[in-house]
């Protein structure tokens, strides 16, 4: 339980709780008890009932009960003597009745430690107490007094204030004391939320990490624990490994394929090239079999730059003269459709494989070409952007959904499902294998009416 977060918060919850039952205990038993009869005793002074034991003690019950009526006339407070349960002197309301039957009045009774008086009833707001101390084993001795400030009673105007400070400093404290172990309580809480914020965070930036840059290699970091966010880690990581694996294979799969087909593919080629060009059957096929050698040289090329084992040679290219070269590639094609290539590069060069660049720059125009509608233009233009020149390639076409704008750089993705239009579905994954061959990244972007391009490449 101790290596589960959520297990830790419970037992710290269990241990403040615990903790705090304790304290309230101690509290009451060695502090707030002590306070209450202190100011108990203020009110009723213990004193004053212990003389009129020693009084009884000495001169009778007689005397006493004469001494109480004349203290009564002055002080203001009413008593009883009960001889054997029943009320044999005094004015309280329980007079001649036997106090058995005054449970509900006397029920609340109370005694500080040490002492021999016992408090019956105590209402400082209403300023009533009753207290009573036993005389001997047959008589018992109740006083009722009335703290009322200003008229004559048990207490002094200074007393009443002493009390009252009491009862302020009681609930002071007692405030002060719950507020305590609230706030250690709630920063126990933070501590852990805060652990399993950070977690989660970590866990959340790495799966973002994975899929905006579509890298499996990347893994979740961990403590290396035995907490549950471990084991979670330790998981999606095995999983990772595992899916890493499965879409390796899966390339590698499609190049050797690729690779043990070429070569056949190659010779049927050569051999069909050597029949009746008349023969409008030998060219249907021979245009099928280049179709084919171009989708498994495109697949080929690809793994090499993926792979980085592509013969990348970096030179100064001159943007100008290579769009050129693209825009005259393809500008009859583009005519067929009524469409016009619009160019505006600055005088730009940047550092480049000039092979490379170039069938990324003609594979953006074509699909440019191939999905803008008849009538449209296109742009291609150039921007430099701190150490790096973005070419782009803007036309008037109606885009890619958002949600297909990450999955059309892979390989054999088609918008087209049914695949009736021509293509292989590696264009687009071949322009993002070249740009990030030369440190840099295609973007595409969905504008209003419009579609973007991009190709960042180093100057």
């Amino acid at each position: 339980m101790l290596n589960s977060y959520i297990g830790r918060l419970v037992l710290i919850y269990a241990g403040t709780l615990s903790l705090l039952i304790s304290a309230v205990y101690i509290y009451y038993d060695d502090w707030l008890e002590p306070q209450v009869s202190h100011l108990e005793s203020m009110v009723i002074p213990e004193c004053e009932l212990c003389s009129f034991k020693t009084q009884y003690q000495k001169q009778g019950l007689a005397e006493l009960i004469k001494s109480l009526n004349i203290r009564k006339e002055k002080r203001g407070f009413k008593y009883a003597i009960l001889t054997l349960g029943k009320v044999s002197a005094g004015d309280l309301q329980w007079k001649n009745k036997n106090v058995v039957e005054q449970k509900s009045v006397i029920s609340n009774v109370t005694a500080s430690k040490n002492s021999q008086v016992k408090f019956i009833y105590r209402d400082i707001n209403a300023g009533i107490s009753i207290s009573s101390i036993k005389l001997d084993e047959s008589h018992s001795l109740y006083i009722e007094s009335y703290l009322k400030i200003n008229s004559e009673s048990f207490t002094s105007d200074k007393k009443q204030k002493v009390i009252q400070e009491k009862i302020r400093g009681i609930t002071t404290q007692m405030a002060w004391f719950g507020v305590s172990w609230i706030f250690l309580g709630f920063v126990a809480t933070t501590i852990i939320s805060w652990k399993i914020h950070v977690k989660l965070k970590s866990i959340n930036k790495t799966a973002d990490h994975i899929i905006q840059h579509q890298d499996l290699g990347q893994r979740i970091s961990h403590s290396g624990g035995n907490n549950e966010f471990d084991h979670l880690a330790i998981n999606l990581n095995k999983m990772l490994a595992k899916i890493e694996s499965k879409v390796e294979d899966i390339k590698q799969m499609s190049n050797n394929i690729a690779h043990d087909l070429r070569t056949p593919l190659t010779s049927l080629h050569n051999k069909l090239e050597q029949l009746e060009f008349d023969n409008p059957q030998v060219s249907n096929l021979t245009g099928q079999v280049n179709l084919i050698l171009n989708t498994f040289n495109a697949l080929l090329r690809i793994s090499h730059l993926e792979s980085g084992n592509a013969n990348v040679c970096i030179q100064q290219v001159d943007l100008t003269s290579l769009a050129t070269d693209v825009i005259d590639l393809y500008q009859p094609l583009a005519e067929e459709k009524g469409q016009i290539i619009y160019m505006a590069i600055d005088s730009h060069s940047v550092n480049a494989d000039i092979n490379l660049l170039f069938q990324a720059v003609a594979n953006l125009v074509e699909n440019a070409v191939k999905y803008a509608p008849e009538n449209s233009k296109i742009l291609v233009t150039s921007l430099e952007q701190k150490a790096h020149v973005a070419i782009r390639i803007k036309d008037e076409g109606s885009g890619v959904p958002d949600d297909k704008l990450t999955e059309v750089v892979e390989r054999f993705v088609r918008l087209d499902e049914a695949r009736n239009t021509p293509g292989n579905g590696l264009g687009l994954c071949m322009v993002h294998a070249i740009a990030e061959a030369h440190q840099g990244k295609l973007t595409l972007e969905n504008l209003p009416k419009a579609f973007s391009a991009s190709i960042l490449i180093p100057s």
